[in-house]
């Protein structure tokens, strides 16, 4: 019960600007706000993520967590106890939805004799200690696009300061002897979507603008496609990845607008359609038709002037325009007017005419290693439905590509150059290996040969003779002692309030680049060079 006076907490507003009763026509936020003639108590609609028409269920709700660090959705003055309740809910969000399944994986102890010498006969062997290796539940290739599949780690987040049981992942250590291997392949969804659009457009690496921005854009100088998107629609740059990928994959403009008002309450529908169809007219472009025969006999049979592009091409009026020319002259009521759908006019609209020229093919196959499409999924069975779906595969099923590529390259050098390592896991674009520590540096060197190689296997499969040196290496190979987002993460949490450092001992890896690499190695993968 709220007592005469008091004004609800859990709402959209500025506590410091609440509405005077004289003020009933002002609004705030997306949703209508209703008096219940109560002095001093007003009720505002929370904005719900897929609309206004729909209602929320509960302001605790993960849809909400980002809301609450922001400081949009918080207590009134004097809510002390609803302050704490909102940060004791956003506290245990993580763990309430990962306990389970981290309770119940598959997890096998190892005896003495059963470890390999380089560990027992450590001097940081500990005696007393567990050492034993969870065996991932993963299934290799759980999606449509051939990704894997696994309930734990391939989603456990990274460590946040207000999350318990985030720091998750960092549980994951090495044994003594051993360190972790790995990389995160940049932007690699990007590059391959870019790259497949620059094959068919010139056939040169950066020649379109999506591409060069994807080669030349750096994160640090805020001229990288997420960052430039951030700024231009006026969101973060994390809610700028989610609408950028939606856009490449296919989501149209009431995706992005449900997007916008999702991450900017402030916007209202009318705002939010604008924005997108700016960004959209940016990047994808506009829609334009190329005519059949039958289209092409009827525009020189009634002699219409179309204005056309270069590639012969017309609007969508333009075509509306021919078919009601067509429709007073003859009785015939359906032609059979459009050949091609194409985009034109955007950064984006070659990578987008060649993701649907695939997708839109007899026998969709991806164009590095010729995987072909679920036949549930080919035209001869759905015709022009699931096209979102097809697309989309279009990219994810190359990066799987990608990864396949990546690992047997891998394979073959640590085998042809007596580096002591294996396979650990994959994370969809992350990869690591367990390596012996004093082969680490070799397994760096050979891990980012292996994306040079990868890479060079892309560009020759679309024509390419070349490769930029932006992406022919990764920017940093993490060497490390446990799974963690980045090697100087301390993973403070709730949960491990004195970080990984102080409780387990384990120091901050090491984040090298090529050229700190071949340092090291003096630009060798023999033993003792």
């Amino acid at each position: 019960m709220m007592k005469n006076g008091e004004k609800k907490t859990n709402k959209f507003q500025d506590p410091h600007n609440v509405p005077e009763e004289s003020h009933c026509h002002y609004q705030h936020g997306n949703g209508p706000y209703s008096d219940v003639d109560i002095p001093g108590c007003w009720f505002f609609k929370l904005p719900h993520k897929d609309g206004n028409h729909n209602n929320v269920g509960s302001p605790f709700s993960k849809d909400f967590l980002s809301k609450m660090e922001d400081g949009t959705l918080r207590a009134g003055h004097g809510g002390t106890n609803a302050t704490r309740a909102l940060e004791i809910n956003k506290m245990m969000s993580f763990w309430r939805n990962a306990h389970k399944r981290i309770s119940s994986q598959m997890v096998l102890w190892l005896r003495k004799g059963e470890l390999p010498r380089t560990v027992s006969r450590h001097k940081e062997f500990n005696e007393e200690g567990q050492y034993g290796a969870i065996l991932p539940q993963v299934v290799t290739a759980g999606t449509v696009t051939r990704r894997a599949v696994e309930p734990t780690w391939l989603t456990a987040s990274n460590a946040r300061r207000d999350r318990v049981g985030s720091e998750l992942k960092a549980m994951v250590q090495v044994p003594p002897g051993y360190h972790l291997v790995g990389a995160d392949v940049d932007s690699q969804e990007l590059w391959i979507a870019a790259v497949l659009g620059e094959a068919h457009f010139a056939g040169m690496h950066g020649c379109t603008a999506f591409g060069w921005m994807t080669l030349q854009g750096k994160k640090s100088q805020g001229t990288d496609l997420h960052s430039r998107t951030a700024d231009t629609v006026g969101i973060s740059r994390e809610h700028a990845k989610v609408f950028n990928y939606g856009r490449i994959y296919g989501a149209g403009q009431p995706f992005a607008e449900r997007l916008l008002m999702q991450f900017n309450h402030r916007l209202d529908q009318t705002e939010a359609a604008s924005k997108a169809m700016q960004m959209y007219a940016l990047t994808k472009g506009i829609r334009r038709y190329q005519l059949s025969e039958e289209g092409k006999w009827l525009v020189n049979e009634l002699d219409i002037e179309v204005e056309r592009e270069e590639d012969d091409s017309v609007t969508l009026q333009e075509l509306r325009r021919i078919t009601r020319l067509a429709s007073q002259c003859s009785r015939r009521k359906r032609w059979d007017m459009v050949e091609k759908r194409l985009w034109a006019g955007g950064t984006e609209s070659s990578m987008f005419n060649e993701l649907e020229r695939i997708a839109h093919s007899a026998q969709p196959a991806t164009p590095v290693l010729g995987c072909r499409i679920s036949r549930a999924l080919e035209p001869e069975a759905v015709k022009n439905e699931f096209i979102t779906s097809r697309v989309n595969w279009v990219v994810q099923s190359s990066a799987v590509d990608y990864l396949h590529l990546m690992l047997v390259a891998m394979k073959w050098l640590l085998e042809e150059h007596d580096i002591d390592g294996r396979f650990c896991i994959s994370i969809h674009d992350e990869v690591r290996y367990l390596v012996c520590s004093e082969d680490r540096h070799r397994a760096a060197l050979a891990l980012q040969i292996t994306n040079l190689l990868t890479r060079s296997v892309f560009a020759h499969a679309l024509g390419m003779k070349d490769l930029p040196q932006s992406v022919a290496f990764f920017s940093a190979v993490d060497i490390d002692q446990c799974l963690r987002k980045e090697v100087n993460m301390d993973c403070v949490t709730p949960s491990n309030p004195t970080g990984v450092e102080r409780r387990y001992g384990l120091a901050p890896g090491e984040a090298l680049d090529i050229y700190q690499i071949l340092d090291i190695t003096r630009g060798s993968l023999d033993r003792g060079r």
